[in-house]
């Protein structure tokens, strides 16, 4: 199970609203000085993401939790996240390419064929990014996407 530390910001109707911060993969890495992840983490600055978790610890706003999520299901996840949209792009300019180098569209310039090829492509990485949007928004219900709180940490007051 993957663990990671989150704060209640609010609890609704037996759920928690939690916030995480969204840290770079390689933060203790000993080469984030040379790394181009580490500097692009500190470009783009400190992000939070909230999400909602069952409250089956008691835990309070303010309370910081450990939150899990399975390996299965970070494997699955990033596999629709990153194939699908890749996959969907690869598909669109592929088949653009064979209609217009088989003369179903009709003959145009080299520069023009290649625009239309890259702008289906762009139009194929976009769908495949709103298919796996879709996909998970149908999946988020399940128990296997679902985070879940492990134990507190701190208690809101107490240290």
């Amino acid at each position: 199970m993957i663990e990671e530390q989150a704060q209640v910001i609010a609890v609704e109707d037996g759920q928690l609203i939690l916030q995480a911060q969204t840290q770079s993969a390689c933060g203790s890495c000993s080469a984030k000085n040379g790394c181009g992840t580490s500097l692009l983490s500190k470009v783009v600055g400190r992000k939070f993401s909230r999400f909602q978790a069952s409250n089956d610890i008691n835990a309070k706003v303010g309370d910081t939790v450990v939150v899990g999520l399975s390996e299965d299901a970070l494997l699955k996840g990033s596999l629709v996240m990153y194939l699908i949209p890749i996959i969907s792009m690869l598909g669109f300019a592929l088949i653009t390419d064979f209609l217009l180098q088989g003369g179903a569209v009709g003959q145009g310039s080299a520069e023009s064929r290649d625009l239309s090829i890259a702008l289906s492509a762009v139009f194929g990485l976009l769908a495949g990014a709103g298919l796996a949007k879709w996909y998970f928004s149908r999946q988020s219900n399940k128990q296997q996407f679902s985070p879940v709180v492990l134990r507190k940490i701190i208690e809101h007051g107490k240290l």
